[in-house]
Parts: C-alpha cells; structure tokens; sequence
C-alpha cells in the first residue's frame, strides 16, 4: 500500500469524523481501498463500527497522526498559511453565494454555475499551489475540486452541494477544516459575531 494512499484515508477520516467507503473511494478517486482500511485498523488507528451507514471512524490515535501531519510545518509555513487563508476567506463567501443561488434556483433559470464555479476554482487552484510547497497535507485538496467542478460541469448536477459524494461544497468544507487545523483556529470561534467596539 503507498504511503500517500494511507496518508489521505487517514486524513479524510480525521476531518469527516465517520465516512463510508464508498465515499473514501469517490474522494480518493480508487476501488482499492479494502486493504489501507484492514492496515489501519491493525495498527490502531481506524475503527470499523459495524454500523452499516457510516462504518470507518477514527480513533484517538489516528487523530493525532493525522494532525502531527498537519501541523508538522514551521512556524515560518503556519505564518504563511495564514496569509493564504484571508484570500480563502474571500473565496469562501463566493462559493457559499454561489451554492445558495444554486439550491434556490428556479429550475428554468439560465444562470450559467459552471462558469460561476470555474471562476472560484481557477481562484482556489492558483492559491493552493503555493500552499501545497510549504503544507503537503493540503495536497489531496486540489485535484479532488477538480475532480469535482468536472463532473459537475459535465452534468452531475449532485457533484455541487451533494453530501452522499465528494462534491465541490464536501471537498471545499474539508479544505476549510485543514486550514483550521493547520492554524490552531476553530470554525465556531470564526462564526462567532465579534461585539462592536463602543464609540467615542
């Protein structure tokens, strides 16, 4: 088993928590993942509940493996990281504009969300490359929203905001969670409306 594949199964699962292997297998664009999922649970650091909807999670073990490895970076790389979040955040606030128009759309609308989406991923592409040179776990991220803004400009209507695939919001909130991993940030602290400041 390659040393990536392992990596990114153990990444996906410390981010979503619990995962199918059929959603492991669309992220990770591979069928062959019956054998990384057997290793990982002989070392400890997956768990297979049983649970027919939501089988694999991971265990505490896991978790801070896959964390080591997302922070495992200098601080010089974390201050960088940071600076590449704020054009994030930006690009955030696009995509969420854009998934709201497309689950209110009204279905004879001639609202072109491929083009719409393109522009955002183009965007998240050119940001992630520099990224990826000084945070290598952030490595899987952009050629899973490719993979996604492809099938949904090709006509997979799901591959936008679906949840039961790794859709372009799926990939996109995951890619979110790295980045607040990676900076010790939280997503509750970032969604808590900060007070106004008194006035003189």
């Amino acid at each position: 088993m390659s040393s990536r594949i392992r990596e990114e199964v153990l990444h996906m699962l410390c981010i979503r928590g619990r995962i199918t292997p059929a959603q492991l297998a669309d992220g990770l664009d591979s069928q062959e993942l019956s054998r990384p999922l057997t290793e990982l649970e002989a070392d400890g650091l997956v768990r297979n509940s049983g649970n027919a909807r939501f089988p694999w999670s991971i265990t505490e073990e896991g978790r801070q493996l896959a964390e080591t490895r997302i922070t495992g970076i200098s601080a010089a790389a974390k201050t960088r990281c940071a600076g590449h979040y704020e054009r994030f955040q930006e690009l955030n606030e696009q995509l969420k504009q854009l998934c709201a128009d497309w689950q209110s759309r009204d279905p004879g609308t001639t609202t072109d969300f491929g083009s719409r989406l393109a522009l955002v991923d183009d965007a998240a592409q050119e940001l992630l490359r520099p990224v990826v040179e000084i945070a290598p776990a952030f490595a899987m991220y952009g050629r899973r929203l490719a993979r996604a803004r492809d099938r949904f400009t090709g006509g997979s209507d799901n591959y936008l905001t679906g949840i039961l695939v790794d859709s372009y919001h799926t990939v996109w909130f995951e890619l979110h969670e790295c980045f607040f991993i990676t900076l010790g940030r939280s997503r509750l602290a970032e969604e808590i409306p900060r007070p106004s400041r008194p006035t003189a």
